[in-house]
């Protein structure tokens, strides 16, 4: 199964910079960085970026096979995209976007809908809202886990340096490759996160020898998430062929911030967000909800923070109390609190990608759909080595460990088969 669609490049802009790539009669725009491309190339494309080519011989095949499908997933998502009836003036105004945006006060009151039939409209409003801007694509990206080793002592985060009780472990640079060719070659992403603590026992020079070695083979979008390097880290892991970024700012409020990451400023990590941001990196960022002492109006502000970054992708996950960190007592976010909240990010951001992560599936089977058909259009697969998966500890909970079994392919299988339930295409089809 390919996680990306391939495309025809029909034009070149004057620069050289962008290329608008053609998909069963659809024009789509992605930047060209390190690519050798030309007009009449077909390429596969992630996160706005041509990440590598495919040969006619090779494409033609795929795009015979997806034309009839892609169709036939679009009508299936029209369907349940619809805009539901008889909804209310608030979710109307939401529905206008950018003609008359929603007020804080409107956000806040998105936050307090509890009657059961509101929250349907609420949620289809902002599915409707999804399809028109962004059709059915959903980007499916894969995450590997390389070490639970961090030297932030955060106050919500299982692999915290303090808990003592965590079985630490750190892969090799063979083992990270051998994750990344197996990821690729074997079940076909075309987009991985590369995940870690922030652990300084991988040096620059390692980081980068391991992203050289993994785009000499493989034309693929690398995203890095491991926190806050040095903007020379980020600039030498760019040259070397990382263009993505995955780094939240967890709260907009810094009091709580200060509280939550003893020593350290939430001005400082925006600082590098935007700075990432504003040197051509594919930055997802968001924020925790349900953090005790968090508000609706943080969250307001957080949704809002959000946008103003500009993300090329929108990443917040609940809050769910570890049992080794010191809010073990305090109350886990529920799963309506983050539906609401990618319902009102869709609204105050219409044409965003939207993550549904990995921490919200821990509430139910059901989460990765009711996260979709809230407004979200993007999903993470673990693809973490077994052996290493249980270690990552961040929360309890974590889906994929209930076996000794597990494998990768089986939750890829049923990712697949939600998709196209909900009439989706598991692709990334540029911007």
């Amino acid at each position: 199964m390919c996680y990306a669609i391939p495309g025809k490049i029909i034009s070149i802009s004057k620069d050289g910079k962008t290329a608008t790539i053609q998909y069963f009669g659809e024009l789509r725009n992605a930047h060209i960085i390190g690519a050798a491309v030309s007009i009449g190339d077909y390429v596969y494309a992630q996160g706005g970026i041509v990440v590598g080519k495919i040969s006619e011989t090779e494409a033609l095949p795929i795009l015979k096979l997806w034309k009839t499908k892609f169709l036939e997933l679009k009508k299936v998502d029209e369907e349940l995209a619809s805009i539901p009836e008889n909804i209310s003036s608030l979710l109307q105004k939401a529905e206008a976007g950018d003609e008359e945006p929603l007020t804080k006060e409107e956000m806040r009151d998105v936050l307090n809908i509890k009657d059961e039939t509101e929250l349907n409209s609420l949620y289809q409003t902002a599915n409707h809202i999804r399809k028109k801007r962004l059709d059915n694509a959903c980007c499916v990206h894969g995450i590997i886990e390389f070490s639970n080793y961090c030297m932030q002592n955060c106050l919500y985060c299982g692999i915290r340096c303090d808990n003592k009780k965590i079985t630490r472990y750190r892969m090799s640079e063979e083992e990270i490759l051998q994750a990344v060719d197996y990821a690729v070659d074997r079940l076909g992403f075309k987009a991985l996160v590369l995940q870690s603590g922030e652990d300084s026992y991988y040096t620059d020079e390692m980081l980068i020898s391991i992203v050289k070695k993994i785009r000499e083979k493989h034309g693929i979008l690398i995203f890095m998430s491991i926190g806050e390097r040095s903007k020379e880290c980020y600039i030498k892991l760019y040259g070397a062929g990382a263009y993505g970024v995955l780094i939240r700012f967890e709260t907009s409020n810094s009091k709580l911030y200060a509280r939550l990451r003893p020593g350290k400023k939430l001005d400082d990590r925006l600082e590098l967000i935007r700075w990432l941001k504003s040197n051509g990196f594919v930055v997802a960022t968001g924020f925790l909800i349900g953090l005790p002492g968090q508000t609706k109006e943080d969250i307001v502000n957080d949704v809002l923070l959000t946008k103003s970054i500009v993300p090329d992708m929108y990443s917040f996950g609940p809050f769910i109390p570890h049992q080794e960190t010191p809010l073990f007592a305090a109350p886990s976010s529920q799963i309506a609190e983050v539906l609401k909240v990618i319902a009102l990010s869709r609204f105050v951001d219409q044409e965003s990608k939207i993550l549904v992560t990995t921490a919200l599936e821990t509430f139910s089977h059901d989460a990765k759909k009711a996260g979709l058909l809230a407004g979200a259009n993007s999903l993470m697969i673990n693809l973490t080595p077994e052996k290493y998966r249980k270690h990552y500890d961040l929360y309890p909970g974590k889906t994929g460990l209930e076996t000794e079994n597990w494998k990768p392919n089986k939750e890829i299988q049923e990712t697949i088969k939600l998709l196209e339930s909900l009439g989706r295409a598991p692709t990334d089809l540029g911007v």
